[in-house]
């Protein structure tokens, strides 16, 4: 859709009453996103929660991460659900505050003689990661790593696994999710290692196509302060068994 049509779309739903739903995308990132189970996952419905409360329906397609972000950036889509920041995805998307907080670890097989204070301690090391993902800034800046791209968590962690790959690094509560679902013979086989890597905050994103995408990113913000205030966002975590 081309933005002079989107345009004439958001007015033409002005003038008539009607709220036109939010075009929400996400990459499928179980327990964040997860098409299978009810609520979808616990980011979808936080989110889907906090757009509630401020009057925007939604409408939600799960997208591979890459058609996700180009989606968004040339306003196929108005919000991407999950999201960490850059600097670069925020000259075309409109952040929102942070409502979750993800804990990035390296994970390696038990037993392995891998430590980590900094950087230096892994050099040499080969590291299983997911391609076009907002790693922290140290971890990509960081030199005489092997950092291997895979498409898919779960490839990276067959292979650390087998033998295969040194580290995986990702957020903790998806490596727990991954390895339960895809890999349960392994997970006594893996231990994260003690220092996170990073806490990388959660948001969601608003196309700059959209012209209304200030006032969306107020109206969640808002709600979102409302879900904290009145239990109901604590609520949303415990059911999904989420320890911040």
């Amino acid at each position: 859709m081309s933005r002079l049509i989107r345009i004439l779309s958001l007015l033409c739903s002005v003038t008539t009453g009607v709220a036109e739903p939010l075009r929400i995308v996400a990459d499928e990132w179980p327990p964040y996103v997860d098409p299978t189970v009810p609520g979808r996952g616990l980011a979808i419905e936080l989110v889907t929660e906090a757009f509630s409360r401020a009057g925007y329906p939604t409408q939600l397609t799960v997208e591979d991460w890459s058609h996700s972000l180009e989606g968004a950036v040339i306003g196929v889509y108005d919000v991407v659900a999950n999201i960490w920041y850059t600097d670069d995805w925020a000259r075309d998307l409109h952040y929102s505050d942070a409502y979750l907080v993800n804990d990035i670890r390296f994970v390696k097989r038990k037993g392995s003689d891998i430590v980590f204070d900094d950087y230096r301690d892994l050099r040499g090391r080969v590291i299983g990661i997911v391609k076009d993902y907002a790693y922290p800034q140290a971890f990509l800046r960081a030199g005489g790593l092997i950092k291997v791209v895979n498409d898919v968590l779960v490839q990276a962690l067959g292979d650390l696994v087998a033998g295969r790959c040194d580290l995986v690094i990702d957020d903790k509560h998806v490596i727990d999710f991954t390895m339960r679902k895809y890999l349960p013979d392994s997970l006594s086989r893996i231990e994260y290692l003690s220092k996170p890597v990073g806490l990388n905050q959660l948001h969601v994103a608003v196309s700059r196509v959209n012209p209304q995408h200030d006032r969306i990113v107020a109206g969640f913000n808002r709600s979102l302060r409302q879900m904290k205030a009145d239990g109901s966002y604590a609520r949303i975590l415990d059911a999904y068994g989420y320890q911040p």
